[in-house]
């Protein structure tokens, strides 16, 4: 073993300076693996997102081909007459008529949502109003609709209430934070009121009025569904009913939207029958 004497101090034996190597060595080696990992994680992630952009762009030309092409197309009237033999049988109540379509988001586009007034509605219209309020109670009773407070809210917490039967519900804004006991419940439904989709109102009167039949629809994920009828309403109520339900959804993007969300393949279905495909936009 060699080591530096007089007036130098020693730096490193021959045994340190050996270690030292290794050390760096080592490192050196353990920074190429890593390193190489790290060109084959990007490169992997590179070709995965080549091909989700792929899959989406032939997802995108699907639902952009013309509808007559698809073999399960066909017109209303017909397609009407096989889902009502799939439902023979079934009370005419319980028999809805839906339709399917699938949304193809824009990056950055917002989710479609709005209401549609049918010109023949499925079901009866029942609403639900909340307040503190005792005026508004009773100008919502005398509208017809179910009106209560605080002791509603318990009354639904209990169970005492039958959420199905409702087909509306607002509120005015003194009752709102309240109403959050009871967001599970009304949540799920479509019944909770919120500013956002215009059912909390100062003037419940006025709400009720001008959303009286109006049928609510949001965009789930890439899909969205609306009933549109009964196996029991003629072609041409599910005609008017369709054709209102297209306007009101193709109006939520009006012409010119910078990001507008593709609207693709649409299916008509029975409550047990099967899907067909439909011009939804003609």
């Amino acid at each position: 073993m060699f080591k530096l004497t007089g007036c130098m101090k020693p730096v490193a034996t021959l045994p340190q300076a050996h270690s030292y190597i290794r050390f760096i060595s080592n490192t050196s080696r353990l920074y190429d693996a890593n390193e190489a990992k790290l060109k084959k994680h990007n490169r992997d992630q590179q070709k995965e997102t080549k091909k989700k952009l792929k899959r989406m762009q032939l997802i995108k030309n699907k639902n952009k081909q013309h509808p007559e092409l698809h073999p399960l197309y066909m017109d209303v009237p017909n397609a009407l007459k096989y889902l009502r033999a799939a439902e023979v049988g079934n009370p005419a109540k319980k028999t809805t008529l839906s339709i399917l379509m699938t949304i193809i988001p824009d990056k950055g586009s917002k989710p479609i949502s709005g209401s549609v007034f049918l010109p023949r509605p499925i079901k009866d219209n029942n609403m639900l109003v909340f307040s503190l309020e005792l005026e508004s109670l009773e100008q919502a009773k005398a509208k017809g609709a179910t009106a209560g407070g605080l002791e509603l809210i318990e009354e639904i917490k209990a169970g005492n209430v039958k959420l199905d039967e409702f087909t509306q519900c607002f509120a005015t804004p003194d009752i709102v934070k309240d109403l959050k006991a009871i967001a599970r419940y009304l949540g799920p439904k479509n019944l909770m009121p919120s500013t956002k989709k215009g059912t909390v109102s100062e003037d419940v009167s006025k709400l009720m009025e001008e959303n009286v039949g109006a049928l609510p629809f949001k965009q789930r994920d890439q899909h969205l569904s609306i009933p549109i009828g009964r196996c029991d309403f003629s072609d041409k109520e599910i005609l008017q009913n369709l054709k209102a339900a297209s306007d009101a959804i193709y109006g939520c993007q009006p012409p010119g939207t910078k990001k507008p969300n593709l609207i693709g393949q649409t299916c008509l279905s029975s409550t047990i029958g099967p899907s067909v495909v439909i011009n939804f936009r003609n």
